[in-house]
């Protein structure tokens, strides 16, 4: 027993050792890790600080090789400076005629849908000035609005409705530049085409349907309604168009602010088609007196039979 306690003793004074060496040894690894953490970080800013001498160089090396090629330009015999003007001359004719072939092929698309010839699907268009617009024609309509899942976001700004946005193979807005140019000559019908929640189709038609310029902030004009959903557009009629940051309608509210979308408000709607989805397209029945719970929307277009395609744009439509 006694060789067994002094054996235990010797453990205890062999533990008390090895709790030493192990708190030495865990101070040790705590001043390596500080000092790899302080090297880590010194390495890192001596890495930034290349990296800014490396661009400094960089740009210095440019300042100085453009400074050469000046100094050298201007000491060239007149000939070769000459023979550089000519370079240029000519890169410039080329870009010229590439722009001119642009316009030519412009110039060659489709006004709207009512030239299109072929099957339903995607076509490019040239509405008017500017770039060429991708639109979904059928039958000679060609679409100019469309929801039916809520994928794109139509809380837009003045100058996102202006451009328009969205895809014409889903949801999508034309731009209200577009719809003045397709409209301006009073020579263009409206068809709307509504499902509400239940699955019960609507649609309204308009004979007549204008939209001006942005100098008179894109003012909508409808007559000559039929259809199964009651004429709401007529709430909104002669009204210009608002969104959330360019409030135009004639209500003490942001009528664009509070429904998420930009539309022809008035006080501030029977009818809109671009509010936020699932909450906010709506087209009041005043014959049963009641709103659609509108769940999908398509706008089309097409000029009447009796016009002829419009071979300019009014001048005043810039924007």
């Amino acid at each position: 027993m006694a060789q067994t306690l002094s054996e235990i003793a010797l453990m205890k004074d062999d533990q008390t050792n090895f709790m030493e060496q192990l708190h030495t040894l865990s101070t040790t690894v705590n001043t390596m890790h500080d000092k790899f953490e302080f090297d880590h970080e010194t390495l890192e800013q001596l890495n930034i600080t290349v990296s800014l001498l490396q661009a400094s160089n960089y740009l210095q090396n440019s300042k100085l090789h453009d400074h050469i090629l000046k100094v050298e330009s201007s000491k060239l015999p007149e000939g070769i400076q000459h023979l550089n003007t000519s370079s240029t001359n000519n890169i410039v004719e080329e870009l010229e005629e590439v722009e001119n072939e642009y316009h030519s092929i412009i110039n060659k698309l489709p006004h709207d849908c009512t030239s299109v010839q072929g099957p339903p699907g995607l076509y490019l268009i040239s509405p008017g000035p500017g770039e060429p617009v991708m639109v979904s024609c059928n039958n000679g309509w060609t679409t100019v609005q469309r929801r039916h899942d809520g994928s794109v976001d139509f809380n837009r700004n003045w100058d996102e409705y202006s451009r328009g946005f969205g895809s014409a193979s889903g949801e999508f807005w034309i731009g209200n530049r577009v719809l003045n140019r397709l409209t301006h000559d009073n020579c263009t019908q409206l068809h709307i085409k509504m499902i509400d929640i239940y699955g019960k189709s609507y649609y309204a038609e308009y004979d007549n349907f204008v939209v001006e310029n942005y100098p008179n902030g894109y003012r909508l004009h409808v007559s000559g309604y039929h259809g199964n959903s009651s004429d709401a557009l007529d709430y909104q009629n002669h009204m210009e168009f608002s969104t959330i940051d360019n409030d135009r309608d004639i209500s003490n509210t942001h009528c664009a602010s509070n429904y998420e979308g930009g539309w022809w408000f008035s006080h501030c709607q029977h009818a809109n088609l671009n509010g936020k989805y699932n909450l906010g397209l709506t087209w009041f029945d005043s014959s049963r007196n009641e709103w659609i719970a509108v769940a999908t929307s398509e706008m089309k277009v097409k000029r009447h039979p009796i016009c002829q395609v419009a071979s300019s744009i009014s001048p005043s439509d810039t924007q």
